[in-house]
């Protein structure tokens, strides 16, 4: 029974460390992370497509126009943050906002004075 409840007290302790521990710029997000969340609230799509010899690339298909590349280190970052979830599809995995990841898209747009009802995602992606 001890072996049952150590993984679970271990990853609440990892839990409230993580929401409770210091800041560090790792736990920010960047502009680039910050502007896919906004683009996300906006309405576009981010997909991650894999290809039969391995590869895989992350598109963000906006509601107008075409896909823009996405730095995958930076999808990454905002799974590991669990600010994005996954439908897990073969070949193309669509990846939305969680709510956590909704507040934080919000926050963003609010920080870069855009009006909260503005649904224009930005057409390219700074790297």
């Amino acid at each position: 029974m001890r072996r049952a409840t150590a993984p679970k007290l271990s990853q609440s302790l990892k839990a409230v460390y993580l929401r409770l521990g210091p800041s560090s710029p790792q736990k920010r997000l960047s502009p680039t992370q910050k502007q896919i969340l906004r683009a996300l609230l906006g309405g576009a799509t981010l997909k991650s497509h894999r290809y039969l010899d391995g590869g895989k690339e992350y598109r963000l298909h906006p509601l107008s126009g075409e896909a823009v590349p996405v730095p995958a280190q930076d999808v990454r970052r905002l799974e590991d943050k669990r600010l994005l979830l996954s439908n897990h599809k073969f070949p193309a995995t669509t990846l939305f906002l969680s709510q956590r990841g909704r507040r934080a898209a919000m926050a963003a747009q609010r920080a870069s004075g855009a009006p909260p009802t503005d649904r224009t995602p930005p057409t390219t992606i700074q790297e």
